[in-house]
């Protein structure tokens, strides 16, 4: 016997229900998780909600501002390309809340990639993942010259999750792509979006990953005020500065030996900010040797040595001024906004003769 007409539509009517209900859901949520002095600031860029619409909101508690939000929008008819852009703002004016990777794309397909179509990079990015799966929501959204990319990924049966999306921040004509919150199950179909989209054949996830969105990009786009050097030292005359960085528990002794510190501390570092990047890995990998050359164990040594602070690079520039390290400071640490990468592998070189290995890094 066949379903009456009603209960069909009762059916497609609580499947409606359920849809608004996530989306309200949703954008509940995202309004729960923003600071509350800039909530205020993070609606009116958001653009959604007029000017006298967001005079009547409550601010706190913030659970009462978040249902009236989600009232307004009921009305108002909200879609998912609504809730997301909310999230673009949120997102972009704390991007240090999520940890996020460089990507760099490679050989163009053209000699030189002069023009750039927006339109077509959003055509080709979405042609390329919908090809593969179906359920997955993208939306877009510029900021400057940025152009923010959210993915929510969903499985076979089941819907996107919208609260754990993929960001990607691509600026046009640059072969970079930073990426945040990426599973190694999607990674692949990101990867081919992106070279795709962009007109690129090959991409690579660099050792570069920080919480501070801009100073990825400040080492990428070589942004650095002061860029590092290697050290060359200067007659005594030319020394006439006052450190950047001095521990007032430190007693120098020695002045002379002050200012040869402070010189190469300057050199190396110089005077300006320094990206912020709040890790430093060192991966070991070493055979075991003996005094005859003979390893009495044929798997390699390994190790990890990690290096934490909230800004990485400042820290490393306070060691040799505050004593605690000698100057120069090891070219593994200061090296890395030149190499534009803050994981490392130390390995034993690969000799022609095996008697002959001597350590390195790389």
């Amino acid at each position: 016997m066949a379903p009456a007409a009603g209960s069909a539509h009762k059916r497609q009517r609580r499947s409606a229900s359920i849809i608004d209900e996530c989306l309200a859901e949703f954008i509940k949520r995202t309004i729960l998780r923003l600071p509350t002095p800039d909530i205020l600031n993070i609606l009116k860029e958001w653009g959604f909600l007029a000017e006298k619409e967001l005079q009547t909101l409550t601010i706190r508690p913030k659970e009462m501002l978040a249902m009236e939000v989600v009232r307004f929008c009921e009305v108002k008819n909200a879609t998912m390309k609504d809730a997301a852009n909310l999230d673009f703002v949120f997102n972009h004016a704390n991007p240090e809340k999520k940890t996020w990777n460089v990507y760099q794309m490679s050989k163009p397909l053209e000699s030189e990639i002069d023009f750039f179509d927006l339109s077509e990079y959003k055509l080709q990015f979405k042609k390329s993942i919908h090809s593969v799966s179906k359920n997955v929501t993208i939306h877009f959204k510029e900021f400057g010259e940025a152009l923010w990319i959210r993915i929510a990924w969903g499985k076979n049966h089941t819907r996107p999750d919208q609260y754990k999306p993929t960001f990607v921040v691509y600026q046009s004509h640059t072969p970079y792509a930073f990426v945040t919150n990426i599973t190694k199950t999607c990674q692949p179909l990101l990867c081919q979006a992106l070279v795709i989209a962009a007109n690129y054949s090959q991409i690579q996830e660099l050792d570069l990953r920080s919480k501070c969105l801009n100073s990825l990009m400040d080492i990428v786009f070589k942004r650095i005020y002061q860029p590092f050097q290697s050290y060359h030292p200067r007659p005594l005359q030319e020394r006439n500065y006052s450190p950047a960085i001095v521990d007032p528990r430190v007693t120098y002794e020695n002045l002379r030996e002050k200012e040869r510190i402070d010189h190469v501390t300057r050199e190396t570092f110089g005077d300006g900010p320094l990206p912020k990047l709040e890790t430093a890995s060192y991966k070991l990998e070493t055979m075991f040797k003996s005094e005859s050359g003979l390893a009495t164990r044929t798997d390699p040594f390994r190790c990890v040595v990690k290096f934490s602070s909230p800004h990485i690079l400042e820290a490393i520039r306070s060691l040799a001024p505050a004593g605690i390290a000698e100057a120069p400071i090891s070219n593994l640490l200061t090296c890395i906004p030149h190499k534009a990468r803050n994981v490392f592998k130390i390995t034993d070189k690969r000799p022609l003769h095996p008697l002959n290995s001597q350590a390195t890094s790389v």
